[in-house]
């Protein structure tokens, strides 16, 4: 089963004997079985016939809507799963301070341990480390320790937000000075790193996404990510323990091994002078290797039917999501997915 992305603008998708057909100017570009597809994802500017969005919904395909540079849009979904029960416990516990606080706090605290991890796994590759980064690691520790301490949301999440800021600090230090990747940036994103990062970010939402609702959740009724229009709040903080894991390494690796260089990204549009967009040739590389890294196979606690288990990432976005729906129900709390 695979995600179907649609990257060519101007193409048009149509269903031809249970077959997804993209073509442009009258011409095919890709054809897929309807069968080996889950979910679609739309960059820019596409169109569907009637009858193949009517296909999809009725197979319980998913798609999702993305501008050109990847920022999400929107997402077309069918029936809503019933279950009732699970989303009024989920609303009930949001209206409970001290368990909505302790849930994001081990939100928080999954992210910060997953962030501590990525750097000193690349900092063990190097010969040679920046101070940067080891000082870093100590901070992130620090932070850790002030997480616990928080009494209201609000300051957790000012404390969130210092210590992705430091985070990111220690990541640059990691990248070679001529990305000009100085902090973390978006909306949009200024330099080549912050495009790729949010390519990255939405593809992980994406799929996110797709596991909060499968669970049955309300995507749009967080405890960390406080409710916005038009926000997944839940699925952003289902998102936040699989960043470093999935799409910060993903992209440092992809800087680093030649996968994405310099000249795949061009500097304005007609939405910002000063945007850095990401080439289509190289979303396809980005994408390709974003589908490898979430078929990576690792082992989760509940990976097997009476323990522990080999899944891939896009299996864990599931696994954590019924862990959360657990919690919510009364069960033993969320336990966030750990690099080891």
């Amino acid at each position: 089963m695979a995600t179907l992305y649609i990257i060519e603008q101007g193409a048009s998708v149509n269903l031809e004997n249970e077959r997804m057909v993209v073509s442009r100017d009258g011409q095919e570009v890709s054809a897929l079985p309807l069968i080996k597809i889950t979910d679609v994802v739309v960059f820019g500017n596409c169109s569907f016939s009637l009858p193949t969005l009517k296909r999809l919904l009725d197979r319980g395909v998913e798609l999702s809507f993305l501008t050109v540079r990847g920022r999400y849009q929107g997402r077309l979904v069918g029936m809503a799963t019933p279950h009732v029960g699970l989303r009024r416990d989920q609303y009930r516990k949001a209206d409970d301070p001290a368990w909505a606080l302790d849930q994001a706090q081990r939100i928080v605290n999954g992210k910060l341990r997953n962030c501590r991890a990525l750097l000193q796994r690349f900092a063990r590759n190097r010969s040679s480390v920046d101070p940067e980064v080891t000082s870093t690691i100590s901070a992130l520790s620090d932070l850790s320790e002030r997480v616990q301490r928080t009494t209201k949301v609000s300051a957790l999440l000012g404390v969130e937000g210092s210590a992705t800021a430091r985070y990111f600090r220690g990541l640059r230090a990691l990248f070679d000075p001529a990305w000009n990747f100085q902090d973390r940036n978006r909306r949009p994103p200024t330099d080549p790193v912050n495009a790729a990062l949010s390519l990255g970010y939405t593809l992980l939402q994406h799929h996110v996404l797709g596991a909060v609702q499968t669970v049955g959740f309300d995507p749009y009724l967080g405890y960390l990510h406080q409710p916005d229009y038009h926000r997944p709040s839940l699925a952003l903080d289902m998102m936040e323990e699989f960043r470093p894991l999935i799409i910060d390494s993903l992209v440092l690796r992809c800087c680093s091994d030649g996968r994405l260089t310099q000249e795949d990204f061009s500097v304005g549009d007609d939405e910002s002078p000063y945007a850095v967009r990401m080439s289509d040739e190289a979303k396809r590389r980005f994408i390709k290797a974003y589908e490898e890294r979430v078929r990576i196979r690792l082992t989760h606690p509940e990976g097997a039917d009476r323990g522990p288990g080999e899944v891939d990432y896009a299996r864990c976005f599931e696994l954590q999501a019924r862990r959360l729906a657990r919690a919510v129900r009364g069960g033993e709390p969320y336990q966030p997915m750990f690099s080891r």
